[in-house]
């Protein structure tokens, strides 16, 4: 019974993915920008982001609940992670992103709560009779906070699903929405070292914008009252994306025996290794903006110290005028993991990463995250 309910679990997982695949390819290119809470497709993690989130089948922990969130499955107990990033540098944009993991028992799966704040800076006040300004600033705050869970129903498959509250806001306009992530990712090889992912990120509902800031006082036809008008905002579709990606680990040698207290922890894989060499590659299918390729590279030793680096390809880049993401070309990161014990694999990762971007002076992030 125990096998019959596993199948049936991967089945519909599976059939969910695929009949999303059809939606997910519908978005039109020409349509680029005209969904809501673009801030979704902004990777906020610092390790991701150094090999351009290309991580959909291989990334694991808290940096999953972006990727994709089946990999917070792999969480062995508690993982907490923080990043700042400053995002196209010169612009005055700032990214914080906290997030935890904690594992709730083998066959409990492992449960996610997570939060990005996007802060726009101080924008200068206009109005039509004002538009030089001087009516001082105001600051435009974006959020996502997301609860989430995942799960390993074998050795071999892991999936997950997010719950995400969404807020757009300044002094006197506010948007609100709520979105889904859905993945999977699959495990196979003698070391475990070749992974499939799939994710379905941003399913919702659309948004639109409610406050003070749409009145204007004016007179009706007809009329000598000075009244207050309310416009209606347009409502907007959300960012939905289809994530497929595919990594290998090449793995070479072992680490000592006296680096684990635990003897099955000696068959080599991607912590055991002393040297590993990932190679992974991604497709993504956006539905508002143009499909893009990611391919990416990670060296890792001793899991102590890795090194990475990823491209991100998209139709007519190399033409200026062409360009609809921010995020195109190279990028590339490196992160520092100090044990925390002789005999233990809890680990504090410093992180750091670079993304080249079309305008301004590409983006920096460095986080830190405690893995118990």
């Amino acid at each position: 019974m125990k096998n019959i309910y596993k199948a049936l679990l991967k089945v519909s997982i599976l059939a969910m993915l695929i009949f999303s695949l059809q939606f997910s390819f519908a978005g039109n290119k020409d349509r680029s920008g005209q969904a809501a809470a673009q801030h979704l497709l902004i990777s906020p993690w610092g390790a991701s982001n150094g090999w351009g989130t290309v991580g959909i089948s291989s990334t694991k922990g808290v940096e999953a609940t972006f990727s994709n969130v089946a990999g917070m499955a792999f969480t062995r107990k508690t993982e907490i992670g923080y990043t700042n990033t400053l995002y196209c540098y010169g612009s005055s944009t700032n990214i914080n992103a906290l997030g935890v993991v904690q594992s709730l028992g083998e066959e409990r799966g492992n449960l996610g709560l997570s939060v990005m704040i996007m802060s726009l800076g101080d924008i200068t006040t206009t109005t039509v009779n004002n538009p030089e300004g001087g009516l001082g600033t105001f600051s435009p705050m974006l959020m996502t906070l997301g609860l989430s869970y995942a799960k390993s129903f074998s050795t071999a498959i892991h999936a997950g699903a997010s719950v995400k509250l969404i807020s757009e806001n300044t002094s006197d306009i506010t948007a609100i929405g709520f979105a889904i992530d859905a993945g999977i990712q699959y495990v196979t090889g003698k070391y475990d070292q070749f992974q499939i992912g799939v994710a379905l990120k941003n399913i919702g509902l659309p948004m639109s914008y409610k406050g003070d800031g749409l009145d204007f006082r004016g007179y009706a036809e007809g009329s000598n009252l000075l009244q207050t008008f309310s416009n209606r905002s347009q409502s907007y579709e959300m960012p939905a994306l289809l994530s497929l990606g595919l990594s290998y680990d090449f793995l070479f040698g072992g680490i000592s025996k006296m680096s684990s207290s635990d003897e099955s922890d000696l068959d080599l894989n991607r912590e055991t290794a002393a040297h590993r060499i990932t190679l992974a590659g991604a497709f993504v299918s956006n539905a508002y903006s143009k499909d893009q390729f990611v391919v990416g590279l990670e060296y890792s030793l001793m899991n102590l110290f890795q090194i990475r680096g990823g491209y991100t390809i998209e139709s007519g880049m190399w033409k200026s005028n062409t360009n609809t993401s921010v995020y195109l070309g190279p990028s590339c990161g490196t992160s520092i993991l100090i044990p925390l014990g002789k005999k233990t694999k809890s680990r504090v990762a410093i992180d750091y990463a670079y993304r080249f971007t079309v305008q301004w002076k590409g983006s920096h992030s460095i986080g830190a995250r405690i893995i118990l």
